[in-house]
């Protein structure tokens, strides 16, 4: 069976491949040359055989190959368009005539662009081409793009050094304030990068500043000093007063049970775990797997509570299916609880009608998500999931908001980007990008992430506010 990883390579992986149009020799029906309807792939298949690539005006750049038996079901061919299902993902490619020129072995094309692989002016055209088409908030961001490509590209020239250039596109990305852009390069660049801008930016006296998992370990500490853990502390819960059970999630991944010692915690959990899982058969299993084999005995041990807290606010996101998972054992009835979809072309791909999983007796009692601005990604998927779940009430303040997957790229020079270029609606047609999902009972929170950590620690003196909010409401 195809693996959870094999599809995310399929889409994100980068490799050292050619890209160029196949003829089909022996009649298989998924030969040829396909497009993607958005995220900006090609993927050229002869005889079974693919070589998938992402591909802007300026460039083409191989990132896998293989054989499309890999794949198994999650890949079909249905009306003459490829649909690859990966979770609740839904990716869909159309047959072309001929790829791109730049996309082909001896044209005039190919060959400039990679002559053309280590120019900082030809990195600077690929990836602004990439987000010019695909990125989908420049409005709504209130981003004027053509004015950010005049204050930007000016700035680069052919003799623009490796660590100019990634502080120039680094400075433009961040001026985006979207948590699912970035950029990275190799490790000589990013310390020549660091060095030159500490020396533009002299350090100022930092406040002192706390980490997620900190912070997630003091709020346990206080409140379930007898509780137990799972998966590297990813997973915390205890009894409260009031009868009240408290689940603590820190992590939308790491949930697959690899026989991981629980003594392992932060980086020496996630090595182990990564190696675990790179022999995996089909990691979105085992991870859909792991999580409900706790959340399980979670409920179990709450099965005679008043009420549960799940405290989503050290959660910066992982995995959309985990978060879904945790919800069906609240949920009794199946149904649609958001959409989502691509740029595409100046408009956007099909509509993908995202389904909340249910199971036929589940926890039914009052729930409160504790949720704020370190609640992002993958765990807004979960809030956003939860509007449609009546026993469920939002505690906190608003998520990060930022809900569309990452879509990684390459550049020529061999540094990744990733940008956001899908859009998700709840079923009123909401739009929560940038300004994050609203509570129903607001604590007054910092949007800042260090004063939001510094308040959440220093709260601990006299009582979580969130915490003490709910017991007050059940009591």
């Amino acid at each position: 069976m195809v693996s959870y990883r094999t599809i995310l390579v399929f889409l994100v992986a980068i490799n050292g491949f050619s890209c160029f149009g196949y003829q089909s020799e022996n009649g298989n029906d998924k030969d040829g040359i396909w497009e993607s309807l958005g995220y900006g792939r090609i993927i050229t298949i002869a005889n079974g055989e693919y070589v998938l690539s992402d591909v802007t005006k300026f460039s083409c750049l191989p990132i896998m190959e293989g054989h499309i038996a890999e794949f198994g079901d999650v890949l079909k061919l249905k009306n003459d368009t490829l649909l690859l299902t990966n979770g609740i993902n839904r990716y869909y490619f159309t047959r072309i005539v001929e790829a791109p020129p730049v996309c082909k072995k001896g044209s005039k094309a190919y060959k400039a662009a990679k002559a053309m692989a280590q120019n900082p002016e030809h990195n600077f055209e690929v990836l602004w081409d990439t987000f010019k088409n695909h990125y989908a908030y420049f409005e709504l961001r209130g981003i004027d793009a053509e004015n950010m490509y005049a204050k930007y590209r000016p700035r680069i020239s052919p003799e623009t050094s490796e660590a100019e250039l990634f502080l120039i596109l680094y400075e433009m990305l961040e001026s985006f304030d979207d948590g699912h852009i970035g950029i990275n390069a190799e490790k000589e660049v990013l310390k020549a990068a660091s060095k030159m801008y500490r020396a533009q930016n002299p350090l100022q006296n930092e406040e002192e500043s706390f980490e997620s998992g900190e912070v997630a370990e003091m709020i346990a500490k206080k409140y379930i000093p007898n509780g137990k853990s799972r998966r590297g502390d990813n997973l915390r819960w205890g009894m409260l007063e009031q009868n009240i059970g408290y689940v603590q999630i820190n992590e939308m991944e790491g949930m697959a049970d690899y026989g991981i010692k629980n003594s392992l915690k932060g980086d020496r959990y996630w090595k182990a775990y990564s190696k675990k899982s790179k022999n995996s058969e089909n990691e979105l299993a085992d991870e859909v797997k792991g999580i409900n084999k706790v959340i399980d005995s979670i409920l179990n041990d709450f099965r005679n509570v008043s009420a549960l807290i799940i405290d989503l606010r050290c959660n910066g996101g992982g995995i959309d299916e985990v978060g879904m998972e945790i919800l069906k054992k609240l949920n009794d009835e199946e149904k649609i609880v958001f959409t989502k979809k691509a740029r595409w072309d100046g408009g956007f791909t099909p509509v993908v009608k995202v389904v909340q999983p249910a199971v036929e007796k589940p926890y039914k009692k009052p729930v409160y998500l504790l949720i704020g601005p370190e609640s992002a990604s993958a765990t807004e998927i979960m809030a956003l999931s939860s509007l449609s779940i009546p026993n469920i009430k939002l505690v906190g303040s608003s998520t990060e908001g930022i809900f569309s997957d990452v879509l990684e790229k390459t550049l020529p020079n061999g540094w990744s980007f990733e940008l956001s270029n899908e859009v998700y609606l709840d079923m009123k047609g909401n739009n929560y990008e940038s300004i994050g999902i609203p509570p129903d009972i607001p604590i007054d929170y910092p949007r800042d992430i260090d004063a939001y950590f510094k308040k959440l620690v220093d709260d601990l003196k006299i009582g979580d506010a969130a915490i003490t909010k709910v017991i007050e409401i059940v009591n």
